[in-house]
């Protein structure tokens, strides 16, 4: 899990950008991770699956947007527990 969370980390830029324009999907997680790395399509896309598996395995889910407590949606990439934000 630390070798994909620092992956993950390497493109948090890219995927925070890409996050201004609303939710993020796994799919999209991967395009956006292959177009700015060294990653094929497949590579990538492979690469985010099994890090999906990962944190569902650690208790953790990918959430591509957030609400505050007043509902209103917080678009930013997040690792959640329990629909709390772990990681931004």
């Amino acid at each position: 899990m630390i070798e994909t969370l620092q992956d993950a980390r390497q493109h948090q830029l890219v995927i925070l950008r890409r996050l201004v324009k609303g939710p993020l999907t796994e799919f999209e997680l991967s395009s956006e991770i292959a177009r700015h790395s060294g990653y094929s399509d497949d590579e990538a896309l492979m690469r985010v699956r099994e890090w999906l598996i990962e944190l569902r395995d650690e208790g953790l889910v990918w959430a591509g947007a957030l609400s505050n407590d007043m509902g209103q949606e917080i678009f930013a990439a997040a690792l959640t527990r329990r629909g709390r934000e772990v990681a931004a």
